[in-house]
């Protein structure tokens, strides 16, 4: 039966974006002007996401069996769409400071994002499959986008060869799955799931294969050995892109795959997830304490929030959805306050990594400094900053199920992250003339408007979200019922 206007409109934020992005890569290909194609860019991404407002009403809703669109969606729609509109303002003072074309780079941004609404909205696992690689194949691309730095090029080889040794992983899971359940929908899957001890080894297996194909999507410990390398390679928008569209598409499949309840309720399962989320933070934050490289400390840093965020997944109580999405929200508005400040400061050599040439920063350009210092105090879990209430949340879903070991991890890996996020504040608060020879210090080019306005914007939502979490907490709560 063809599909009506009323059928297509839930799709309404997908087939913008799809639309937007054939005009844009017909612009880059005939006009050739890589400003127009920015700007296309930009006035897609706006457009699919305020179309989330209209759709809205219409929620929940099912197209075809490989869609189900609903609150979830429209939060992590929400995020990715948010973050993708903020990559792109900053992504053209960037290549622009390299004097390098752009407007590939924003066609790559946008298919990009189209995988991951295509993989927050999944229920198939035909479009899971669909998603992951319309994220992981432009993403490959992305972070070998500046040809010019080795770095860059190796970069991108290593998360295309891992991206493709982790969707087979993916892809041999979900066959596993498919012999034991005879369906492809993520339903029957969930409900073999509720039942896996009764299951057999091949379901187990299937299970673990799985969790490890979008465990290194999240980069997950020990899935997590490209993430370094590939934050500190990639061009500076790409970072941005990976800690925060990339990350949101995948806790929402995980969200729907794994409920909070379905794993507290299995031991197999809990132990699975209660491992990856220990050795995820407490790795993530040992090597972070070695590094001296700011893209390669937010890296490991970004590991180890991974493994705060699956405190919640353990809890099988009301809070433990809520806890995940705030804690999402939280982390992806405070990546791209940070990794936005090192977008804006870096020049047209290098990016702005070495965390010697960040030594008097607040002298030198106290605006930046003070948004930097603002997302390094909600990484923290400062109160006042929406880290704060995030890491609350987590703490409060994992007390109310009584999960004390990871709870006590989670606390005790906070306070050692205390050590190099502190590093780069005292750091920044330095005097210019303390820096030691050789380093390489962030570019003084003068800062493009739109870009100070964008990381101005993520300082403001994390105060107030850290002041006054209320609206968010129950809009999330309103969307989810």
């Amino acid at each position: 039966m063809p599909a009506t206007r009323l059928d297509l409109l839930p799709l309404l934020p997908h087939i913008i974006l799809a639309a937007g992005t054939v005009i844009a890569l017909i612009a880059a290909s005939v006009v050739r002007r890589h400003t127009a194609v920015l700007a296309i860019a930009g006035l897609t991404l706006t457009c699919s996401l305020l179309s989330l407002g209209f759709v809205a009403p219409h929620l929940p809703a099912t197209c075809t069996d490989l869609l189900f669109l609903d609150g979830l969606f429209l939060i992590s729609g929400g995020l990715i769409l948010f973050a993708a509109l903020c990559i792109i303002i900053l992504a053209h003072p960037y290549f622009k400071q390299l004097a390098m074309p752009a407007g590939e780079f924003a066609v790559l941004l946008m298919l990009a994002t189209l995988g991951g609404l295509v993989l927050s909205s999944s229920s198939h696992f035909a479009s899971l499959v669909l998603g992951v690689e319309l994220i992981g194949i432009p993403l490959a691309v992305m972070a070998a986008y500046n040809r010019r730095q080795p770095r860059g090029i190796e970069a991108g080889f290593k998360y295309l060869v891992l991206s493709g040794v982790s969707s087979a992983f993916l892809l041999f899971g979900i066959a596993l799955l498919y012999a034991g359940s005879g369906s492809l929908l993520f339903g029957p899957a969930v409900a073999s799931f509720r039942q896996l001890a009764a299951q057999t080894p091949a379901d187990h297996l299937g299970v673990a294969l799985l969790i490890a194909g979008l465990g290194f999507k999240l980069a997950l410990v020990p899935f997590h050995l490209w993430a370094p390398d590939v934050y500190e390679g990639a061009p500076a928008p790409v970072t941005i892109f990976a800690a925060t569209v990339s990350k949101a598409a995948v806790i929402t499949v995980l969200l729907r795959l794994f409920p909070p309840p379905v794993i507290e309720n299995d031991r197999f399962l809990f132990i699975l997830f209660t491992g990856l989320s220990i050795a995820s933070m407490t790795l993530g934050n040992m090597l972070a304490l070695r590094q001296q490289g700011v893209k390669r400390m937010l890296a490991y840093s970004t590991i180890a929030h991974n493994g705060y965020l699956l405190v919640a997944f353990l809890s099988g109580g009301s809070l433990a959805q809520t806890a995940v999405l705030l804690y999402l929200f939280a982390t992806v508005v405070t990546n791209l306050a940070a990794f936005g400040v090192v977008s804006l400061l870096s020049g047209n050599e290098a990016d702005a990594n070495d965390l010697a040439g960040y030594t008097g920063l607040a002298w030198r350009r106290p605006g930046v400094a003070l948004v930097l210092f603002i997302a390094i105090l909600s990484l923290l879990g400062i109160p006042l900053f929406a880290g704060f209430i995030a890491k609350f949340t987590l703490v409060a879903a994992g007390m109310a199920s009584k999960h004390l070991v990871p709870v006590l991890a989670l606390v005790i890996n906070t306070a050692v992250s205390a050590y190099y996020y502190l590093r780069i504040i005292m750091t920044m608060y330095s005097g210019p003339g303390d820096a030691p020879g050789g380093a390489e210090w962030p570019a003084d080019q003068r800062l493009p408007v739109f870009g100070v306005v964008v990381v101005s914007l993520q300082a403001v939502l994390l105060i107030g979200i850290g002041t006054a979490p209320q609206f968010l907490l129950r809009l999330i709560q309103r969307l989810l019922a």
